[in-house]
């Protein structure tokens, strides 16, 4: 379905289009993938024509003519949700006078970020959906963890685990609304099909031109005019920083996390999905410690069959602990070590104590495994804390409102800024005889988007604080109660 709009050769044409499949192609097509994208992804354009919608790039340069006042958008930022603005701008246009829209990425390519982590979208997978050209529903379950499971409907737990018990001793309560767990960089790959991204624009600044134009500054030397910028660019953006010059820095919770992935074998990863399908959690009485468990990519029934041995899935294990004096009889707090060899050596030292199967998870990291350090940090969003320009400039997803993952509800809130903002823009929303300003639009999207994220970041430090002090959780603690909008603040 990928085609390109000039005349390779069928061979880099099947590389190409391998780079935006889940499927994991060979070594060497994965060095002619890698190369392609090199070359060509400062130009490159997709076009996809599922029945004659969306045949091509939405997001080609308006002629001046096409240009309205708030008309042409810069997307600082092509993670999941700068991506999923983007592919809602596509949707939204087949039905309503064009918005025209441009992303840019500080990527080298598409594949620098690595395999990442898994995201669950649950409260707001159905506005995610409701987002997406009809296509790319179709292809959700390429980015799926374990597809066969998400045929059968099977949802997981949410459960927390006792790490000197064995015992399950809290669990989330489930909602009536269905949730997919995803492969970040998979879903991140699908929502690139269709898009023209401009990679390696590292943002520098951002020029006001008049009431009706902003420049974006790249540190290349280039730039580019729009008349909105929105802030995709994640919880150390440079957006925020424009906007908030004097309160721009975020809050460093005092945890420190060390995460890496491992291939398990299929005997092994089919004992721990009997403790649930997708990922569990689990707190250490003993020494505050916590575990994150979860499946990035689980082998199909097809792939199975197919492979000349058992394949093998790919999980992510992550462990975390207090930053603080005394912990595990330490005078000083506990700091990251400098090498991977000593952070895998720590990571199990600190498990040690566990109780099975959870300690084996630990104990089975490979000693040559490479531990990344994951800041947990969070920025709270506060009512006037930014001018945005007269609508001209602001932030959606983590740039917005960074928090901690401890509940798992980031990209569920990024899901939900970019539903609320591009409402902003729609003809039926309008009231009166005159449709409001781009400041109207653009203070109607930031009063609702810190009304009900404050909140969700403050409710996720908690759990974050509640993980490493498990005489403190309940079932009404914020690391265990029901992932939904509360509208209150916590602080």
């Amino acid at each position: 379905p990928c085609k390109r709009t000039d005349d390779y050769s069928s061979q880099r044409n099947r590389a190409w289009h391998n780079a935006f499949r889940s499927e994991r192609p060979s070594s060497q097509s994965f060095v002619c993938t890698a190369e392609l994208i090199l070359e060509y992804s400062s130009h490159i354009k997709m076009q996809y024509s599922p029945e004659g919608h969306l045949p091509q790039s939405s997001n080609e340069p308006p002629s001046a003519a096409a240009v309205g006042a708030d008309s042409h958008i810069l997307i600082i930022g092509a993670g999941v949700t700068g991506l999923l603005l983007a592919q809602a701008i596509r949707n939204r246009n087949q039905n309503n006078p064009p918005i025209t829209f441009s992303i840019y990425e500080r990527d080298a390519d598409p594949l620098a970020r690595g395999a990442g982590w898994g995201l669950t979208l649950h409260w707001a997978l159905g506005q995610f959906k409701s987002l997406l050209p009809g296509y790319l529903i179709e292809r959700l379950h390429e980015a799926f963890v374990d597809q066969d499971l998400a045929a059968r409907g099977e949802l997981g737990n949410f459960k927390l685990f006792n790490l000197q018990t064995g015992q399950d001793d809290f669990m989330t309560p489930s909602s009536d609304s269905p949730r997919h767990r995803f492969a970040r960089e998979n879903l991140r790959r699908l929502l690139m099909d269709g898009l023209d991204i401009e990679w390696s624009k590292n943002l520098v600044d951002i020029e006001e031109l008049n009431s009706d134009e902003v420049i974006a500054k790249f540190s290349d030397g280039t730039s580019a005019k729009g008349n909105i910028l929105v802030g995709c660019d994640g919880s150390r953006s440079r957006v925020r920083r424009f906007l908030c010059p004097n309160n721009y820095t975020n809050n460093v919770v005092p945890i420190r996390l060390l995460g890496t992935t491992v291939p398990y074998p299929q005997e092994k990863y089919e004992r721990i999905q009997a403790l649930d399908p997708y990922f569990f959690q689990c707190c250490d009485p003993a020494s505050d410690t916590f575990m994150f468990y979860g499946f990035l990519h689980v082998p199909t029934a097809k792939e199975q069959e197919a492979a000349s041995g058992t394949l093998r899935a790919t999980c992510q294990v992550l462990t975390s602990w207090p930053y603080k004096a005394g912990f595990l009889g330490q005078q000083e707090p506990s700091e990251v070590p400098e090498t991977n060899a000593e952070r895998v050596a720590w990571i199990k030292s600190i498990t040690s104590g566990w109780i099975e199967p959870f300690r084996g998870i630990v104990q089975d990291i490979p000693e040559d495994a490479e531990p990344k350090v994951i800041s947990l940090e969070d920025w709270p969003p506060r009512k006037g804390s930014w001018d945005n320009r007269g609508g001209r400039v602001t932030l959606i997803g983590d740039a917005a409102h960074a928090m901690t993952m401890y509940r798992g509800e980031a990209a569920n809130h990024g899901v939900a800024d970019v539903r609320v903002f591009l409402e902003q823009f729609l003809p039926e929303n309008y009231q009166g005889p005159s449709p409001p300003s781009l400041k109207e639009k653009v203070n109607a999207y930031e009063l609702e988007m810190i009304e009900r994220t404050r909140p969700a970041v403050l409710r996720s430090r908690k759990a974050c604080m509640h993980a490493h002090d498990y005489k403190s959780v309940t079932s009404e603690s914020s690391l265990i109660a029901r992932r939904a909008i509360v509208v209150e603040d916590e602080e």
